[in-house]
């Protein structure tokens, strides 16, 4: 019974508390607070995914104390497993509450005790109020005669009324009505707050009451105090975690409102706590902070667990703010949905373009093989007759020139596309920074690995194309060397940096500029390979013309 007391004090506090104005100075741990606060939010959207695991593990302690009230014998024993599944259910199930209240009732020892009969009866007039049967309530705690209650059931006979009248002032949308309960409300507060007593109630009420006069400061160092003492997941912790949101909410910090507020909310999901406040009151910070996809899941999470709960009040809150948030969710997701379609089309058409002049490029390439071969068999048959070698020669000139113009052509095009795939890569991070928020489609849009496989691609493309152009390039690249110095390519590569340097030399990219463009490098390093080749020369001041003269 101590037990179930206790949680009905904490349940309440958030209520005593709600009418009071705070001003509270900035926290000045702020950053770590609001860091604090995205891995809070990343820790309950996974704990909401897999909320059916608390959920079992509350039917399966509710179950167990069914089976202890179906063994235990004795109106004592009974009574003490009823409390149990009173105290599991309370803020888990309202129909099942109510039904074990009224078992209470029943019980011999509480029938002839008119105590613990108007104990039960204040009980059952709370669940009702938390689920929403507000005339009820009212009226059970209108019928319980003063004369049955002693002094253990003050404090429980007036944070009932509070709860009560705070719950028909919230229901309620004619002003004047709301504030009548209000002050009824605050009558009975009055009264609560002059009961003493040394357990949990009398150090929730001395929070109040600072906090009601202005001691913030010292409300706040205590709530927080109180919750290290108190084990998450529990209804405790999660109601102590709203109040310090709502006094942080009421000073203009809310960033430590949605703070306190999540960890509430994951206090709620741990302790499979249904009757709360915890869901509705995140999902309207998280639509004041533009974050629509969270708000629309915390909201149908608050709308759930009323639900179950039956919790008509708690329902009605929430489908407050649901339009709202539903509209602007559908708005934001028919807008990302859209940009969707365009990126997907934009990335097919590029892709096939691509694809088409890989192919043409390599066609082109084969198309000049052939004729180097065709040329070098013309110069075999011709070297005999000068008229014609000269003419052989001429035309070979010609192909190498075209042979040439097209490894260009294909080098800088290939560089081009890598640029234009990373400019696409930009252009989409900016729309999804500037829309919808998608962690995942961000993330896959960041990655660099489409581009660092277009880049070690290419360059092996290029490598193959000059190798079969010029196949004794790296000979003869060397031969151009002082002995005993050569160039030679990495294990597993086909072309060094030194060697694709001066392959585009070779094809006639002799700008320095042009070429650290084409190898993603600083102009500064282009010239110093430049240079050191030089200085390696055996004819440095001729060294890049004979380069050019390779074939």
């Amino acid at each position: 019974m101590c037990g179930i007391r206790k949680t009905e004090v904490v349940l309440r506090i958030l209520l005593l508390i709600m009418p009071i104005s705070f001003m509270v100075g900035c926290d000045q741990n702020r950053g770590k607070t609001e860091k604090g606060s995205e891995r809070l939010y990343e820790e309950l959207d996974r704990d909401i995914i897999s909320d059916t695991v608390y959920e079992k593990a509350k039917l399966s302690r509710i179950e167990s104390l069914r089976g202890r009230l179906r063994r235990v014998h004795g109106s004592g024993a009974r009574l003490e497993a009823i409390d149990s599944l009173i105290e599991e259910n309370a803020s888990f199930k309202a129909d099942s509450a109510l039904h074990y209240i009224g078992m209470a009732l029943r019980e011999p020892e509480v029938v002839g005790n008119p105590s613990k009969t108007t104990h039960y009866t204040i009980l059952r007039a709370d669940v009702l109020g938390h689920a929403g049967m507000l005339s009820d309530a009212l009226a059970l705690m209108n019928a319980i005669p003063r004369a049955s209650l002693d002094s253990s059931l003050h404090e429980q006979y007036y944070s009932t009324y509070c709860t009560i009248y705070q719950y028909l002032s919230e229901y309620t949308d004619q002003h004047e009505t709301a504030e009548g309960h209000q002050r009824m409300r605050s009558l009975y507060a009055d009264s609560l707050s002059q009961l003493k007593s040394l357990g949990l109630l009398n150090h929730i009420l001395v929070i109040s009451e600072s906090a009601r006069k202005g001691d913030t400061e010292r409300a706040i160092a205590e709530i927080k105090e109180c919750l290290d003492t108190i084990r998450e997941g529990t209804r405790d912790y999660a109601v102590l975690s709203s109040t310090l949101s709502y006094i942080y909410k009421t000073a203009g910090d809310d960033e430590n409102a949605r703070y306190y507020i999540t960890l509430s909310a994951l206090s709620d999901v741990k302790g499979a706590v249904k009757e709360n406040v915890s869901f509705r009151a995140l999902a309207s910070e998280m639509f004041e902070k533009g974050d629509i996809e969270r708000a629309n899941l915390y909201l149908k999470k608050s709308l759930e667990d009323a639900n179950f709960y039956s919790a008509l009040l708690r329902n009605s809150q929430s489908a407050k703010i649901q339009p709202a948030i539903q509209e602007v969710y559908e708005s934001q997701q028919r807008r990302f949905a859209s940009r969707l379609r365009i990126l997907a089309w934009t990335s097919t058409v590029l892709s096939v373009l691509l694809i088409i002049t890989i192919a043409l490029i390599l066609k082109q390439f084969a198309s000049l093989r052939q004729a180097n071969r065709t040329v070098s068999l013309t110069n075999d048959k011709l070297s005999a007759l000068s008229d014609e070698l000269k003419t052989a020669n001429a035309e070979l000139r010609e192909f190498n020139k075209i042979k040439e113009q097209y490894a260009a052509l294909f080098m800088e095009y290939s560089s081009l596309t890598i640029s234009t795939l990373q400019n696409y890569q930009q252009s989409l991070r900016k729309i999804v920074n500037q829309g919808a928020s998608k962690t995942a489609l961000l993330k896959k849009i960041e990655s660099p690995e489409v581009t660092e496989h277009l880049l070690k691609d290419f360059y092996r493309q290029f490598d193959e194309a000059i190798l079969k152009i010029y196949p004794s390039f790296i000979d003869k690249f060397n031969a151009l060397l002082r002995p005993g110095d050569p160039v030679q390519p990495k294990s597993g590569e086909l072309l060094s940096t030194e060697l694709r340097i001066y392959a585009l030399v070779r094809v006639g990219i002799d700008d320095s500029v042009r070429i650290a463009n084409f190898l993603r490098c600083s102009v500064s390093t282009v010239y110093t390979y430049r240079s050191k080749m030089r200085k390696r020369a055996l004819n440095p001041a001729e060294f890049e013309n004979k380069v050019k003269e390779i074939t």
